[in-house]
């Protein structure tokens, strides 16, 4: 034979409990929500910065690969400016590229820099509550030996 079912002492004190639970966990949800989307957020940026400064890098060794056969400044801005894709903002501090007359000693360097700002809302939000506008500055440099 099956047990039976007691009813509640009270009647409604199981859907008044349920209810309590549902607010308890909107309010958990508050407080857990702000600090999950920052962690994403961050991770995202993070990423971007990441894949940003691989394509740098790989744009720097190519133009100074371009330095060290010879290629001319203009030659290794092109190519650096070609690899890293259009409407990135370089800047080139330091570029220096084989000659004919180079040793096989000299080497062909090529510094590239850019500036990173942060795609997702987080660090937009931060600055209304004070904080300060997150760019960083990318740099890379790429050496290669000359052929002379």
């Amino acid at each position: 034979m099956l047990p039976r079912c007691r009813p509640s002492a009270r009647p409604g004190t199981a859907s008044r409990r349920a209810r309590g639970d549902q607010g308890a966990a909107a309010v958990e949800m508050a407080i857990v929500l702000p600090l999950l989307l920052l962690l994403v957020f961050g991770l995202i940026d993070f990423g971007r910065v990441m894949q940003q400064q691989i394509l740098l890098t790989e744009a720097v060794r190519e133009g100074a690969r371009v330095g060290a056969l010879n290629g001319t400044a203009a030659d290794v801005q092109a190519q650096v400016a070609g690899t890293v894709g259009a409407g990135a903002a370089l800047s080139y501090p330091a570029i220096t590229v084989c000659t004919n007359s180079s040793t096989a000693s000299a080497d062909a360097t090529v510094t590239a820099q850019r500036t990173f700002s942060a795609a997702t809302p987080i660090f937009s939000v931060m600055q209304l509550f004070g904080g300060s506008s997150f760019t960083i500055t990318l740099s890379a440099t790429g050496v290669m030996a000359c052929l002379g």
